[in-house]
């Protein structure tokens, strides 16, 4: 009886964690916003210009790129809405736009994909990359 209650709040407490990054990933509350296969079609109708970071925790470029992502965020906040998908978690997106290597940030214009980075750079090489669709 115990373990029946304790799967059932552990079930509950995992319930409400999903729910969390579902919202966090529709609503953007911080600087870049978690997306997922589930929310990346709203995701990307978000805001007239935005950019999803394709991303791996195993990765070493994509981990050293994600500090720079963040203040990049901060940076054009009101201007560009940024996003991070996590490619080992939501395999459709990156199947549908022919991912195969990481990072890789694809650049969304009004909803269309307007074009890809493909690798890390330093914040001021981002920086010029993602200027020049403002």
């Amino acid at each position: 009886m115990v373990d029946d209650e304790l799967a059932e709040i552990r079930r509950r407490k995992l319930e409400a964690l999903m729910g969390q990054n579902e919202l966090k990933g529709v609503n953007g509350l911080s600087g870049v916003t978690e997306v997922k296969d589930s929310t990346f079609e709203e995701f990307i109708r978000s805001a007239p210009l935005v950019i999803i970071d394709c991303w791996a925790p195993w990765c070493g470029p994509c981990r050293m790129l994600a500090p720079i992502m963040e203040q990049l965020a901060e940076e054009y906040q009101g201007k560009i809405r940024f996003g991070k998908l996590n490619t080992d978690e939501n395999e459709r997106t990156p199947m549908r736009f022919n991912i195969t290597a990481i990072p890789t940030m694809l650049v969304f214009k009004n909803g269309m994909l307007l074009d890809r980075i493909v690798g890390a750079g330093n914040k001021d090489f981002m920086r010029q990359k993602f200027s020049k669709y403002l």
